[in-house]
């Protein structure tokens, strides 16, 4: 009766014992599932964002690709009736250098097609009923508009339309400005991402209409998912999201989360299957069970072994059990978040699609990621431990050294506050224009700098080729009238502000529709550049040439009286009726009449009176036979 007694004695702690370690392994059990599942929502939540910021970045270049051909249009006052080559060669070059468009164009306010960059002339076709220049047209101040995907009429070629309204400085519609986006453009910023099974994204627009599915779907285009929860729930409540058991679109209820976009009507919707999820969970419970069953059997031995050995040994060996527990849990503990900090961290620096470059206070690269690798041409074991110097020219690495030392002040939060453009070194040496963002973190006793890098060398050259086109006359290369216009006003300014002298000349070729009517408007061409070349090879680079408009030039001589101007124009038409144009086995002669005037001293005289008598002089030499100057000076202001 007493070993009875002694035996339940051992039996019962023994069972009680087993019973605290069955239920800590249930409850690590039920830890790896919350896990596997806490996993799966920064998956989707993260790639939800990445694909939305990627998709942003793409439809921010097409608006400006538009936006740029648009105040082209905007200076050249709309659209021509006929085919304009210089037009169809401006959309050539923006489809080359913009990736993932089928195709440019532009169309009349009347809805008919104008130009396309893909043939010239453009097919007569009119797209007035085609929803993307309907929202154009209806919508002056709407910015990029896109619209679900159709099949092109030029090509029948499935595309994604968006349009941009072209208007007038006044806000007259002259038409819109279009491409046709390839879907498969769209398909492979999506499919970049790397889920696992299970896991679904798809990008569509605030409507309902698909523009592209992970897994690819050969009939996602089509998709139509207005009467969904996200569309018809989600979406007007909250503009971005996540949860379980969610049904987003017509997948069935699981792990999901969503993004939308504040500038555009793009959605981002991410889900996946919970079976699939738990996949990699279920796998590990056979691992937990013969865990438990040793675990078990362990315990059991050691009692048993603590039952036949000694009283006192027994409570020595329960303690060490329960210590080897406790550590083993904060081991796992441990572990599990350094394991999910270090993932999120991977996965936000080798999905983003800038540069990513991350220095210590000593201006020492401590992380670089995969696209900062491809912007610069450096391995990330090439610049790890190296200076950021590495990275710039000279005279960017002299200004570095303060901006460390001020994100390391007060004035951290105003320098992370803006961006900044400086200019970047390569690999190969040559140097490119960046733009910086920078921001910084206490990470215990050691201060860090994260810069993200963007490459701007594609739109600054963009933005200096739009210039270019608005100024200049694209037959001479002179200014056009609009900029000949502006930069007579500011010398005129000047001129008038500081009492100096200022000289305006109008000179129109002489009989000039004569020479198109007998040898044609490529002969007539021809004489007008000629004209340019003979005329800005007399000027000073202080003058300024423009083209006003047909046959007429305009010229601008800073710092010159009455006695310069006169000098001046005898010079210019000596040197033109010295100017000879091939014409056939012969050549041809021109002349050109001047008018001019003087403005600024004593004169009281506007530019736009100097314009005036400047025509009125150039009447007077026509008058006088032509081939030859005239001048008239204002009245003097009393």
């Amino acid at each position: 009766m007493g070993k009875a007694i002694r035996a339940w004695r051992w039996l019962l702690p023994l069972l009680a014992l087993l019973l605290v370690v069955d239920a800590q392994l249930w409850s690590m059990v039920q830890r790896n599932r919350e896990q596997a599942l806490q996993q799966a929502r920064e998956v989707l939540r993260t790639a939800s964002q990445v694909v939305l910021g990627r998709a942003e970045q793409t439809f921010n270049i097409y608006e400006r690709t538009l936006t740029g051909i648009g105040e082209v249009i905007g200076s050249r006052e709309g659209l021509r009736p006929t085919p304009d080559l210089d037009l169809h060669r401006l959309l050539v070059r923006r489809h080359a250098i913009t990736a993932g468009l089928h195709l440019l164009f532009l169309v009349r306010d009347d809805g008919s097609l104008a130009e396309i960059s893909t043939e010239f002339p453009a097919p007569r076709l009119n797209v007035s009923n085609r929803e993307y220049f309907q929202a154009s047209h209806d919508n002056w101040d709407g910015g990029l508009h896109i619209s679900p995907a159709i099949l092109s009429r030029v090509d029948d070629y499935p595309i994604i339309p968006i349009s941009h309204r072209l208007s007038s400085d006044g806000e007259r519609f002259l038409g819109v400005a279009a491409a046709g986006i390839d879907p498969e453009a769209l398909q492979h910023l999506i499919s970049e991402q790397t889920l696992p099974p299970g896991f679904r994204l798809t990008l569509l627009l605030r409507s309902g209409e698909a523009l592209a599915c992970l897994p690819r779907q050969s009939d996602c285009l089509a998709q139509r998912w207005q009467a969904s929860p996200l569309v018809q729930t989600l979406l007007p409540a909250a503009p971005e999201g996540q949860g379980d058991g969610l049904r987003l679109l017509d997948e069935s209820p699981g792990l999901a989360a969503y993004d939308s976009s504040d500038r555009y009507p793009l959605v981002v919707a991410a889900s996946a299957d919970l079976p699939a999820v738990l996949v990699p969970w279920q796998h590990s419970l056979a691992e937990y069970l013969l865990l438990g069953l040793g675990s078990n059997l362990a315990l059991a031995g050691i009692t048993f072994y603590a039952w036949r050995q000694a009283q006192r040994r027994r409570q020595a060996l329960a303690e060490l059990a329960e210590a080897n527990l406790r550590l083993e849990e904060r081991v796992a503990r441990r572990t599990e978040a350094l394991t999910r900090s270090e993932t999120r961290a991977r996965l936000f620096m080798n999905t983003a699609m800038d540069a990513v470059v991350v220095i210590d206070d000593e201006s020492c690269i401590v992380e670089f990621n995969n696209a900062a690798a491809a912007m610069f041409g450096y391995t990330t074991e090439e610049v790890l431990g190296q200076s950021l110097n590495l990275l710039m020219p000279e005279a960017e690495a002299a200004r570095h050294g303060p901006r460390v030392q001020a994100a390391g002040t007060g004035d951290a939060s105003r320098l992370a506050a803006r961006s900044l453009e400086v200019m970047a070194r390569h690999k190969d040496g040559r140097e490119f224009p960046v733009e910086v963002t920078v921001g910084s973190a206490q990470i215990g006793e050691r201060r860090l700098h994260v810069g993200i890098i963007r490459d701007i060398g594609e739109r600054k050259r963009v933005e200096q080729e739009l210039q270019r086109l608005a100024t200049t006359d694209g037959l001479t290369g002179t200014l056009n009238r609009r900029a000949f216009t502006g930069e007579a006003e500011r010398l005129a300014a000047l001129a008038l502000r500081h009492r100096r002298p200022l000289t305006l000349l109008l000179l129109d070729a002489d009989k000039f529709k004569n020479i198109n009517d007998s040898y044609g408007h490529p002969v007539g061409d021809r004489v007008l550049q000629a004209l340019a070349r003979c005329l800005a090879a007399q000027l000073r680079t202080s003058d300024v040439l423009g083209r006003l408009g047909g046959e007429e030039f305009g010229i601008v001589l800073p710092e010159t009286g009455p006695e310069g101007a006169l000098e001046v124009g005898e010079r210019l038409l000596a040197a033109v009726r010295q100017c000879r144009v091939l014409v056939g086995e012969g050549d041809l002669g021109f002349t050109v009449s001047i008018g001019a005037t003087c403005l600024g001293q004593e004169s009281g005289a506007s530019l736009d009176q100097a314009f005036r008598l400047a025509d009125e002089a150039l009447y007077a030499a026509k008058a006088r036979g032509r081939n030859c100057v005239v001048l008239k000076v204002p009245e003097v202001a009393v």
